[in-house]
């Protein structure tokens, strides 16, 4: 399982919190047991002084007293002269063992001064040392494991459990947002309830910029749809009178364009419908020949008679799919191969069956689409290099309309390379059988 870059930082951080904080322990234990043996080291030193001067006040001979006194741990040694101060114990090894040593001024009450040196045999406190060291060490790392492990099912269960939950809910609200659509905050844990709150506020405020532009968007391809339409009839009007043959070809244009404003506006409804969830498609059984022949029918003339037909080798299957809908994708994709076939080369309208799809084909024989384009050029307002270079009028959604309403169909469009050159878009429908749905459905 992936760790989170979050959950590592917490975890690593938290874990060598804790071994510093063992680490500051075994310090500070050597610290401790160092300034007790010295401590004790003095004590014992000064309880020889102690016992030294007050047996020579008694009349007793220094060197007897220091024989009697000499002991296996420990070795004194009288140096005549006083030394100027008292030197603080230090730690010698010596054959593999430790000795402290100190010197300590000696003065009797007959006026003499002497310097005692005291060398103490500190090796079995060191090796205590050095055991309750390990002892302390390993105790560290094994607590360290279970620390570690503790804190991972603590991180689990107190922070990526409730992330994950409100992941969850956050992915659960419904896109585009609906205005009433809100996390209940009261629910969220303490941590969570700013975050819940602030995208409360943003869904709520997203909700209602969405609706302005539902309704916006709505409203004027509706109100443009009318006066493209008197525009269009009007000119067709004008066309059929053989009085006015000599501005014929600007009342052509007229309806062209007319009929082109009337296409981009349907299609930046259908984007919008497609954005709001408003979209609503009827599949029903399609024939590869009759929807291939009807767009033949109704877009040929329109094309100098530049289309062709080929006509499917083998019987194929049923596709399921909105007829009304793969009808406009067609066209929506011959009118852009017209674009890039030179005339007066044609562009073939094709079928066959790709595993369990029936694919229609729209190929012409212009430039193509290049490799690193063919995903791009679907996207909204994208354009090929193709396109810049032939200023073709395309709006730049044509092709990102075809796509969503594959999508919506359960189908998919792709670019390919056409036999023989230019571009082949194809139109991949389920079929019927694979779904299964009956063909009379």
């Amino acid at each position: 399982m992936r760790i989170s870059p979050l959950r590592l930082w917490l975890q690593s951080t938290s874990l060598l919190a804790v071994l510093a904080g063992y680490s500051l322990l075994l310090l500070l234990n050597q610290g401790v047991a160092g300034l007790q043996r010295r401590l004790a080291h003095e004590q014992l030193v000064g309880e020889l002084v102690g016992e030294l001067q007050s047996r020579a006040a008694n009349g007793e001979q220094l060197e007897p007293l220091l024989s009697q006194a000499l002991l296996p741990s420990l070795r004194l040694r009288v140096l005549r002269g006083a030394s100027p101060r008292a030197n603080p114990p230090k730690l010698q090894r010596r054959d593999g063992e430790g000795w402290l040593t100190s010197v300590q001024p000696l003065q009797l009450d007959d006026g003499s001064s002497f310097t005692l040196m005291v060398e103490q045999n500190v090796t079995a406190s060191l090796q205590q040392e050095r055991l309750a060291f390990w002892l302390l060490a390993v105790a560290a790392g094994v607590s360290s494991l279970f620390t570690s492990g503790l804190l991972r099912l603590v991180l689990q269960r107190g922070l990526v459990q409730p992330l994950q939950e409100f992941t969850a809910l956050l992915d659960s609200t419904q896109a585009p947002p609906v205005p009433g659509d809100q996390i209940p905050v009261v629910d969220q844990p303490e941590e969570f309830q700013p975050i819940a709150s602030a995208f409360n506020d943003l869904q709520g405020r997203l909700a209602t910029s969405w609706e302005r532009q539902r309704s916006f968007v709505d409203g004027v391809a509706h109100e443009l749809r009318t006066p493209i339409t008197l525009i269009s009839g009007h000119a067709q009007r004008l066309l059929r009178q053989p009085s006015l043959e000599a501005v014929a070809p600007s009342l052509r244009l007229i309806e062209q364009e007319a009929q082109r404003m009337g296409t981009l506006v349907s299609d930046l409804l259908d984007l919008a419908r497609q954005d709001s969830g408003r979209l609503v498609l009827r599949r029903r059984p399609i024939l590869a020949d009759e929807a291939l022949v009807q767009a033949y029918e109704r877009l040929a003339p329109s094309s100098g008679w530049r289309l062709h037909l080929d006509p499917p080798a083998a019987q194929l299957p049923v596709g399921l799919g909105d007829p009304e809908r793969v009808q406009q994708c067609l066209a929506a994709l011959i009118e852009n191969a017209l674009h890039y076939s030179p005339t007066p080369l044609p562009v073939s309208l094709a079928a066959d069956q790709q595993g369990d799809a029936l694919v229609l084909h729209v190929r012409d024989q212009g430039p193509g689409v290049a490799p690193s384009e063919r995903e791009a050029i679907f996207e909204r307002f994208s354009r090929g290099s193709a396109a810049i270079n032939a200023n073709s009028r395309g709006s730049g959604i044509g092709l990102a309309v075809v796509r969503l309403l594959m999508e919506a169909m359960g189908g998919y469009v792709v670019a390919a390379d056409a036999p023989g050159g230019g571009a082949d878009f194809q139109l991949h429908l389920p079929v019927v059988r694979s779904l299964g749905v009956p063909p009379s459905a």
